[in-house]
């Protein structure tokens, strides 16, 4: 539901039973599109980058429990370059699809994708860190994300949450190690067997943490 303010041309829409305020958000709340880590540049993604980011998505097989090979597409990036992958009643301006460089190598090592203001205003879903399988194991996840968290902080971001499967025993380690503490909410099966898929949404609190 969409709506349009004559006097100032702003619209809000309602996300999560919240009414977020378009240029609140754009003035407040959207992270850069441009930022660095000490070893990492991350920058929005473009239509040049998709075949690497796909690249590196579908190596995501190798990743036990990361998802289910049915939902696994040719064309993943793409859709998220051009339209967003976007939560109920989201809208592309408030995702990002952000590209992750290698400051030495220069090369293109894994991509992360965020919406901010989901399902509240004052929260940041991180939707996916895929990093690709030679830069794995070396911190680089770790690094980008508590850049990320500090940064979003800073934006006035109060929590930030993901989802991760049951299955994936190392991202669950991961995401834990890095604060996401927070069980939020369970969703998909209730009993165990070979095709059974669940997962956790987790949150880590950003008022905490210190800019």
């Amino acid at each position: 539901m969409i709506y349009l303010e004559s006097q100032d041309n702003m619209f809000q829409r309602k996300i999560g039973g919240i009414f977020v305020l378009r240029s609140e958000l754009a003035d407040q709340y959207l992270m850069s599109e441009l930022w660095e880590t000490e070893r990492m540049i991350i920058r929005d993604a473009n239509l040049q980058d998709v075949d690497r980011l796909q690249e590196i998505y579908t190596q995501s097989r190798s990743t036990e429990g990361w998802t289910r090979d049915d939902e696994l597409t040719p064309d993943y990036v793409l859709n998220g370059v051009v339209k967003g992958h976007l939560p109920p009643n989201g809208m592309k301006e408030f995702y990002k699809i952000q590209v992750i460089i290698h400051k030495n190598s220069f090369e293109i090592i894994g991509f992360i994708e965020f919406y901010h203001g989901y399902p509240v205003k004052e929260v940041l879903y991180i939707a996916t860190l895929l990093l690709c399988d030679d830069y794995r194991n070396n911190r680089y996840g770790q690094e980008v994300i508590n850049k990320l968290c500090k940064q979003a902080h800073g934006l006035g971001f109060h929590q930030a949450r993901l989802g991760v499967s049951l299955r994936n025993w190392l991202g669950i380690y991961f995401w834990t190690k890095l604060g996401f503490d927070t069980i939020i909410k369970y969703c998909g099966n209730k009993m165990l067997s070979k095709d059974s898929y669940a997962s956790l949404e987790l949150g880590k609190n950003l008022k905490r943490m210190q800019v």
